[in-house]
């Protein structure tokens, strides 16, 4: 029964997977950016927008494990767990 109690709301679980998604898409996108104005700028086209897009991809799955470590290091009600 405690077990029950401990967990999260459907409604709280969608809204932390969409907002994930939704970072690693944004983490992306900058990059790309970035890397397209940097090209722009010094005329060099896919180099810097290459470079960005594969920084931005990793800076969207650093945030995906940094999301799931936190879920992992807290319980159902946000409050951190006791290792025992």
């Amino acid at each position: 029964m405690e077990k029950e109690k401990n967990k999260k709301p459907l409604f709280k679980v969608l809204l932390d997977a969409s907002a994930l998604g939704i970072n690693f898409v944004l983490c992306v996108l900058i990059g790309v950016g970035i890397g397209y104005l940097i090209d722009s700028f010094i005329k060099t086209f896919p180099l810097f927008s290459l470079i960005f897009l594969i920084a931005g991809f990793a800076a969207g799955i650093r945030e995906i494990f940094r999301f799931l470590k936190k879920e992992e290091d807290t319980d159902g009600q946000g409050t951190k767990q006791e290792n025992k």
